[in-house]
């Protein structure tokens, strides 16, 4: 429906980007630079079936951490984002137990995400002073 396609649009890209405006402005008004925008993404931005909404915001928010990267290069801010694929979080653990199964079978890995995972991806975005505009897919090699 319009609802939830308008809903899934507003927390995944609307919030993002009004939350990176609010902030690059204040960073740059306040000198706070060099600085570093961390998005996070979602592998579903390749494409996943049934969800056209969250592959739209998930894509256009990696595109908008490439154009971001640019627009706020000079005023010293950075800007990477972090793909999730399947992590281990209350959602997934609420999954029906074969469906969940069936999708770790298929991780290269041969496990689920963790968030200490992320949170790797995330420290590499903010101590590596030389990535900026791309956007690191977090998935145990799952395509889906």
């Amino acid at each position: 429906s319009t609802a939830d396609w308008n809903a899934v649009i507003g927390v995944n890209l609307t919030g993002a980007t009004f939350m990176v405006r609010e902030v690059v402005a204040k960073m740059v008004q306040t000198d706070q630079r060099p600085g570093v925008i961390v998005n996070m993404s979602s592998i579903a931005r390749h494409g996943n079936r049934g969800q056209s909404n969250y592959v739209s915001a998930k894509a256009a928010l990696a595109a908008n951490t490439f154009t971001w990267a640019r627009e706020f290069a000079p005023f010293a801010i950075r800007v990477g984002a972090v793909a999730p694929g399947m992590v281990e979080t209350p959602m997934t653990q609420g999954m029906n137990q074969k469906a969940r199964d069936a999708l770790v079978a298929n991780i290269p890995v041969g496990r689920i995400g963790l968030p200490e995972d992320l949170w790797l991806a995330v420290k590499f975005v903010l101590e590596c002073d030389y990535f900026n505009g791309r956007t690191i897919d977090v998935d145990g090699g799952l395509t889906m």
